[in-house]
């Protein structure tokens, strides 16, 4: 009990330094925002409904557990003419948000707001807060705090003779559930060619979104003849869990041996960080002729992604050398991969009058078009002194650098001081670089781990 209170108390007060008091909201409320799932939700849409809408912030511990209990409420209700609304303060949009209402199981819709409007609108001082809403839009209960079921449906039970009106259709979601399929949808098209190599391409639909990539997720495609033989693995890096579609080459000669064979099997396994299968798809076959056509790639989808092998050893990434002196601040650090030849990070840099740290690094990336996008990312995760992670959403944040000439090898990236997640004392920040494509931000290159123990040391003295 204590330390539920303890969470609380936090919780509030750290919406308290962002929103000093405010009036009592109005006796009307209204808003139009975007939706998690895409597209926009308003509360006049719901006329005719009791609402509840619940203010909540992924780094709130009170709103993790009081939202759940909110949505199995709405359910409950929901043929009594009660509909439920969570409205996300958070400034990280849906890269934030999604993986955070997926790992609670959530299927009431997400509006994502920012704190000023609830603040000015609602009167929001603290988290969670809950307004009830009637059939007519009028504000005529609020809660501050985790609230109990049976004061929500005190709150509710005297307007639900007047709740008629069925759920508007852009208030229906359907997220998955805990139990439900991961893969939504598999094909393979033949014919195709990738760097001069014929091969073909296995599309795969699944839904990672409630996993976590940081420390390793993995799609391995196994491929065996049909009547027994040699398999062979190939491995695809996920690197962003809110993608669902990935396109993985093939080429011919990565084929194992057919045998006597007629053709080829093959499955799609989803593999966690210590490299296990944590779900698989259905077998599928593939035709003996490896690149004899019968099916055409359809361009407007994400560019292929290349297959990389999960690292062959769990050994902890390098840690950087501790900066010395502003002379010799360029550090250089063992984490180049694949495209990437080599990494070095220096502090104490200034760009447009902003301290920050500046990525020194040397990639191949001349065979890459820039047409579709091209772009690399510094992926940051926030660790404490154990290395444990205090990543709100147990996902990284990934700054984006458009890369609009592949002509040099040479890229310089920056990274504001105050684009780093915060750390408290003794914290670590863990880093990798990624290599984008296409419309998608398809993944083909990632360069090894490494640590920053201490991010923007000495760029911090400039402040």
């Amino acid at each position: 009990m204590a330390k539920a209170l303890s969470a609380f108390v936090i919780c509030l007060a750290l919406l308290g330094m962002i929103l000093p008091a405010q009036a009592a909201p109005p006796p009307r409320l209204d808003f139009d925002l975007p939706a998690l799932e895409g597209g926009r939700l308003s509360l006049s849409q719901f006329r005719g409904r009791v609402v509840v809408v619940e203010f909540f912030a992924t780094w709130c511990g009170p709103c993790k557990r009081a939202l759940p209990k909110l949505d199995s409420f709405a359910k409950k209700y929901a043929s009594r003419g009660v509909s439920a609304i969570a409205f996300s303060v958070d400034q990280g949009g849906r890269q934030l948000v999604k993986p955070f209402v997926a790992r609670l199981g959530l299927q009431m819709p997400v509006v994502l707001g920012d704190v000023k409007w609830a603040q000015i609108h609602a009167g929001v001082q603290v988290l969670p807060t809950t307004l009830v809403i009637d059939p007519r839009g009028r504000v005529v209960h609020r809660f501050e705090g985790s609230v109990s079921e049976m004061h929500l449906a005190s709150a509710v039970r005297p307007y639900l003779a007047q709740a008629k009106s069925p759920v508007p259709d852009e208030a229906k979601v359907k997220r998955r559930q805990p139990g439900d399929p991961r893969f939504v949808d598999l094909w393979v098209t033949d014919g195709e060619q990738l760097q001069g190599k014929d091969g073909l391409y296995v599309h795969v639909v699944v839904n990672v979104t409630d996993l976590n990539a940081v420390r390793g997720l993995w799609l391995a495609l196994d491929i065996a003849p049909r009547n027994g033989g040699q398999t062979k693995t190939l491995y695809l890096r996920i690197d962003d869990v809110l993608t669902e579609y990935f396109v993985m080459f093939v080429a011919c000669d990565q084929f194992p041996p057919l045998g006597d064979s007629p053709a080829y099997v093959a499955r799609v396994s989803i593999l966690n960080e210590d490299h296990r299968a944590m779900e698989s798809s259905q077998q599928f076959p593939i035709a003996a002729q490896c690149g004899a056509g019968g099916a055409s790639y359809a361009r407007s989808v994400p560019e292929p992604q290349k297959f990389q092998a999960p690292p062959s050893s769990s050994q902890a990434p390098p840690e950087m050398s501790p900066l010395p002196d502003r002379d010799s601040r360029v550090v250089a650090v063992d984490a180049a991969q694949g495209r990437i030849k080599s990494l070095a990070i220096s502090d104490n840099e200034v760009h447009q009058d902003k301290p920050g740290v500046m990525f020194r690094v040397n990639a191949k990336l001349g065979d890459l078009p820039t047409d579709q996008g091209l772009w690399m990312a510094v992926n940051l995760w926030p660790e404490d002194a154990q290395g444990r992670s205090l990543s709100p959403t147990g996902d990284a944040e990934s700054l984006y650098h458009r890369v609009d000439s592949t002509f040099l090898d040479d890229y310089l990236l920056f990274v504001r001081c105050d684009q780093m997640p915060e750390l408290p004392e003794g914290g670590r920040m863990r880093v990798w670089l990624t290599v984008l494509i296409g419309p998608q931000k398809s993944v083909v290159a990632r360069s090894k781990e490494f640590v920053l123990p201490r991010p923007c040391l000495l760029a911090s003295q400039k402040r």
